[in-house]
């Protein structure tokens, strides 16, 4: 009779009865979780408290001032408040991902310091300090194509004060490589105008010096003079017709000059005012800037914490410990029962 209750309680009380299992074990059980709570609290309690600040900003279509005010060489004046589409976003991802933005971040608000990364402590500062700053800064694109600029920090005005500071080195740093090639492509249009206008400047002195001579309009003139000649020739007026033929010389002699001088002048004139166009442009786009996007949502100070979020992690220890415990608990079993047959 003992032999069938202790059988009957051997089959109640097997593990593979899960249930059965964890009233078995119910009081260690209830102490892990009591324990994995108490340290879970503790440790979250000590974890320090980040503050999120996030900036949403799309790109603009516009990348030159002149196409887009001045200009109406390219079918119509291009629309500065029209949004960018995915490649302007990628663009401006890319930027927000280079040294040129980081170091500028980094150096404005000593970052290495702010950290608490001593030099002196550690072999690899710049990894460390690139690292948490990949850590609590991050850009991506949101699902409307949108660039988001996401700081967590342990302050939160320190946190809206660097995604704010973010937006305003990127436009910097954008401005700083368009105005770059803008100044290159304004001084080879400002060198090639010059070199127009010097040239027009030798057309016309040497227009001015044929004219000083008495060429004016070869047409013309050559009528005038030729009737007037064959006037003087008939009226056998010898001093006339002297006077007349050091006319006709000098046209003769400056005419084609003169022609070939009024020809080219109108076709060089016709070219510097087109790139007197061009020269305008460049100088807007060297000299001008405009914001490379536009700000859909500003920084500001968060009221709330955004890390860490404690009861998550009381709840995932207090988890993990029990089943930690439980498969435990169960492989002991498992091999006290291997050893009691052997």
């Amino acid at each position: 009779m003992n032999k069938e209750r202790n059988a009957l309680d051997e089959a109640y009380f097997d593990s593979s009865n899960m249930y059965v299992f964890l009233y078995k074990y119910k009081v260690h059980l209830v102490i892990l979780i009591l324990l994995s709570a108490i340290v879970s609290v503790i440790i979250s309690l000590n974890i320090l408290e980040k503050y999120k600040s996030v900036a949403v900003i799309y790109p603009s279509n516009t990348r030159s001032v002149a196409k887009a005010l001045i200009s109406s060489r390219f079918g119509g004046k291009a629309d500065i408040m029209e949004f960018g589409e995915e490649e302007k976003s990628e663009q401006l991802l890319e930027i927000l991902n280079s040294d040129k933005v980081k170091s500028r971040v980094i150096n404005k608000f000593d970052l290495l310091s702010h950290y608490d990364i001593n030099p002196e402590e550690t072999e690899t500062p710049n990894h460390d300090l690139y690292e948490l700053f990949d850590e609590n800064i991050s850009f991506k694109q949101n699902k409307n194509m949108a660039v988001e600029v996401i700081v967590l920090d342990h302050s939160p005005d320190t946190a809206a004060l660097i995604a704010k500071s973010i937006l305003k080195i990127l436009d910097d740093v954008v401005n700083d490589i368009q105005k770059e090639r803008a100044i290159q492509g304004f001084e080879v249009v400002k060198k090639t105008y010059q070199g127009l206008s010097d040239d027009i400047q030798l057309m016309e002195d040497s227009l001015a010096y044929i004219m000083s001579k008495g060429v004016l309009d070869i047409k013309s003139q050559s009528e005038v003079y030729g009737n007037a000649y064959a006037q003087a020739v008939a009226e056998n007026n010898t001093s006339a017709v002297n006077a007349l033929e050091e006319k006709l010389a000098v046209l003769s002699k400056y005419g084609a000059q003169h022609m070939s001088l009024l020809e080219r002048l109108e076709n060089e004139r016709l070219r510097l005012s087109e790139l007197k166009g061009k020269f305008d442009e460049a100088k807007v786009d060297a000299e001008s800037r405009i914001q490379n996007y536009f700000v859909v949502t500003s920084p500001f100070p968060a009221e709330k914490k955004s890390y860490p979020i404690r009861w998550l992690i009381v709840t995932l220890s207090v988890v993990g410990t029990v089943l930690t415990g439980i498969i435990s608990i169960f492989f002991y079993e498992q091999a006290q029962k291997l050893k009691s047959h052997l």
